[in-house]
């Protein structure tokens, strides 16, 4: 926890026992899990929580050997292969910005570093080959933390895609902050409702109206 950034000091304190009692139980000695350890918070890393212009929310990290790097739907730059969901996220984007370059890699790090997007899974680790293995080492804990940036920031935005996601949208005070909905990109269901949805223009097009700068996806 130590690369953590220092503006989640509080989050951490208040909830220091969760988080020792979710770790001691994960076995990283006779487990494959997902992400390294020293990764496991890599969404903190970078900037404290005032400074979030964007939180896409993810379900948990990818479940196959060098994919999983902390961060919701990046993948290393390493990996040549860009995962299915993350490859139809960049599709939507170019149809929404047709001079959009597709990236050739998934990584999504200059998403964090210069646009200020906090990529956040809900379940912070996983065992190899198993989807949701730890969800209910971490929702409690992730759920909380969306509690914490909803009751402690104003006017941040939040990409919600797919079912999962959605229902989180309870967790969050839609006085203070904007909600975007969407279906998943993942394969099963881009087709129905998140090609052509526009929602990475729509929240240009929000950031615009109230007079903030825009992302450069």
């Amino acid at each position: 926890m130590k690369n953590i950034n220092i503006g989640w000091k509080s989050f951490f304190d208040n909830n220091i026992d969760e988080i020792n009692n979710i770790l001691n139980q994960l076995n990283y000695d006779n487990q494959i899990i997902y992400p390294c350890k020293e990764n496991i918070f890599r969404a903190l890393f970078y900037f404290p929580p005032e400074e979030i212009k964007l939180i896409i929310l993810g379900q948990d990290p990818y479940i196959k050997q060098d994919q999983a790097c902390g961060l919701s739907f990046s993948v290393p730059n390493t990996q040549k292969k860009i995962p299915p969901s993350l490859k139809n996220i960049f599709k939507e984007i170019k149809n929404s910005y047709p001079e959009y370059q597709i990236p050739k890699h998934g990584c999504l790090e200059r998403w964090v570093k210069e646009e200020k997007i906090l990529l956040l899974n809900s379940s912070l680790t996983v065992l190899e080959g198993k989807s949701n293995s730890h969800a209910k080492l971490w929702y409690s804990l992730t759920d909380k933390l969306i509690k914490y940036i909803s009751e402690n920031n104003n006017g941040t935005i939040f990409l919600l895609m797919g079912n999962f996601a959605i229902n989180k949208e309870n967790l969050i005070d839609q006085d203070k902050h904007k909600i975007f909905k969407t279906v998943h990109p993942s394969p099963l269901s881009a087709n129905r409702g998140f090609f052509g949805c526009n929602v990475f223009k729509n929240i240009n097009n929000y950031l615009r109206d109230n007079n903030q700068t825009e992302i450069i996806w």
